[in-house]
C-alpha cells in the first residue's frame, strides 16, 4: 500500500556518498560499523540507502551512492564520512517493500505510477530505509525496506 504526506526523521547521522560497486558497498558498512565501535558510538536507528546514479561502463555497475547512519551521540567526522545533525524527509510518498530487494523496482515502479496518476511532482530520489538487515536466519526473502521519495508540497 502506497501512503502519501509522510516523513522520515533521523539525528546525529553518518553520511557517506562516493561512487561504488556491490561489494565495496559491502565493504564500507562493514568499516562504518567498525568506525562506530571503535569511536564508542552505536548504530541508533536503521540504515538508509540512496542511489543516485549508476555507471555501467565496466563489468560492474558503479553505484553513485548515500549511506546514512542514525548514531546514538555526535562524532567529530573527517575524510569521506559527513556529519548531518538532522536528516529529514517530509511530504514523502511511502511504501513498505517486503522480499528480495532484487525485487525492489517494482516498489518503485508502483511509486512512481502513484506519483503520476495523483499529478504529484518528485524532487527526491527514494530513500531505502533497511528495517531488518540480512542477520543468519533470515534471508533475502525476510527483507523489509521503506522506501520515502519526496514529493514537492506546493500545489500550482
Amino acid at each position: 500500500m502506497i501512503e502519501s504526506g509522510k516523513e522520515f526523521i533521523m539525528e546525529n547521522v553518518l553520511s557517506l556518498r562516493k561512487k561504488m560497486t556491490q561489494k565495496e558497498l559491502d565493504n564500507q558498512l562493514e568499516k562504518i560499523g567498525e568506525f562506530l565501535q571503535n569511536n564508542g558510538a552505536t548504530q541508533a536507528g536503521p540504515i538508509v540507502t540512496v542511489t543516485f546514479g549508476i555507471e555501467t561502463k565496466e563489468r560492474e555497475p558503479l553505484l553513485d551512492m548515500e549511506i546514512l547512519v542514525p548514531m546514538d551521540k555526535e562524532l567529530e567526522l573527517s575524510g569521506d564520512y559527513v556529519f548531518k545533525p538532522l536528516f529529514r524527509i517530509t511530504n514523502a510518498v511511502y511504501a513498505r517493500h517486503k522480499g528480495n530487494p532484487a525485487d525492489l523496482q517494482r516498489t518503485y515502479n508502483e511509486m512512481i505510477l502513484f506519483i503520476q496518476e495523483n499529478n504529484l511532482q518528485q524532487i527526491t530520489v527514494g530513500y531505502n530505509v533497511l528495517i531488518n538487515e540480512p542477520m543468519p536466519g533470515l534471508t533475502l526473502d525476510d527483507m523489509i525496506i521503506d522506501v520515502y521519495i519526496g514529493i514537492n508540497p506546493n500545489i500550482l
